[in-house]
C-alpha cells in the first residue's frame, strides 16, 4: 500500500517538475521515493513471509526454555 502511494507522489512531484515548478518540495518528494523504494520496500517480500509464516513454531516451545 505504502509503495502505491509513494509512486503516485513521485508521479504528481515529475509532472510539477516537468512543468517548470522549481518548488524544492516537489525534489523533496523524489528524493523520499527513491529512498523507500531502494532501502525500504525491498524489505517487504522478505517481512511478508516472515508474518504469514505464523507462530506454530514459538508455540512448539517448552515452557520453560522462555
Amino acid at each position: 500500500m505504502f509503495g502505491y502511494f509513494f509512486a503516485r507522489m513521485a508521479q504528481v512531484a515529475l509532472r510539477e517538475i516537468a512543468a517548470g515548478n522549481a518548488d524544492p518540495f516537489y525534489q523533496g518528494k523524489l528524493q523520499t521515493a527513491r529512498f523507500y523504494f531502494a532501502k525500504l520496500f525491498p524489505e517487504t517480500a522478505t517481512l511478508m513471509r516472515t508474518a504469514r509464516a505464523g507462530s506454530q513454531s514459538l508455540m512448539d516451545s517448552d515452557a520453560a526454555l522462555a
